[in-house]
């Protein structure tokens, strides 16, 4: 009777999560923060940065006004806006992609997802807000991070003026907001008083807590229109 042969068995190829999250790069490409897994590969986020900001500046130099951008790159839906010479990058599995239209104040389940959407891409400015904070904290910054700061504040407070018209009840205060932004005009500002910065963060920390708990509300509420519900958003009709 022959031996039995050892043999190996091959390997089930491992699926790997697409990312969802954001990051912001210079106007040469280099990163700065980044909200996306560390598992997900710099280079192909320095890479679709490149394509990016090449795509601003080559309309730029065609006198086009071109702010947002929109793309697909391997199984991934790019959305990218202008950050004065910089970018600031939206990557989403295209699964989960959803038209993005502007959402109504009266919403309804039929656009629920559109505005879930909206607030998981706002919360990912909140986490990048963070970070730059981090940078002031470590004095790790240059001069284009301050334009960079500058303009994640101005989407966040653009975004904040959708939600308020969007919803009765949740999400931030509009004064909360914009005492943490008077608390943290610059980068330098925050560098040179380092005493700030938990105060900053403390702000920042508890209105996160109710942008997530705001997305938790909605997400129950989109489980229970994808059930059969058929009452609308917050009440509102």
């Amino acid at each position: 009777m022959g031996l039995l042969k050892p043999f190996n068995r091959a390997k089930a190829p491992t699926l790997n999560r697409l990312p969802n999250g954001c990051y912001t790069v210079h106007r040469g490409g280099e990163i700065v923060a980044s909200t996306l897994p560390s598992t997900f590969s710099r280079a192909t986020m320095a890479e679709i940065g490149k394509v990016v900001i090449e795509a601003f500046h080559s309309a730029q130099n065609a006198n086009l006004p071109l702010t947002d951008l929109h793309l697909k790159f391997s199984g991934i839906t790019i959305t990218a806006r202008e950050m004065r010479g910089g970018a600031l990058v939206f990557l989403q599995p295209v699964t989960l992609h959803l038209p993005q239209a502007q959402t109504p104040p009266a919403m309804h389940s039929k656009n629920l997802d559109e505005f879930l959407l909206h607030l998981e891409n706002y919360i990912e400015c909140w986490k990048q807000f963070n970070h730059y904070v981090n940078l002031a904290r470590d004095k790790k910054f240059v001069r284009e991070d301050e334009t960079q700061f500058l303009e994640i504040k101005s989407v966040i407070a653009q975004g904040l003026e959708a939600i308020i018209a969007s919803t009765e009840k949740g999400g931030p205060k509009k004064d909360e907001v914009h005492a943490l932004f008077a608390n943290a005009p610059s980068l330098r500002y925050l560098a040179d008083a380092p005493e700030a910065i938990p105060t900053v963060e403390g702000q920042w920390h508890k209105t996160y807590l109710g942008l997530q708990s705001l997305l938790g509300q909605l997400k129950v509420q989109q489980n229970k229109a994808e059930k059969g519900s058929s009452w609308s958003l917050f009440g509102r009709k």
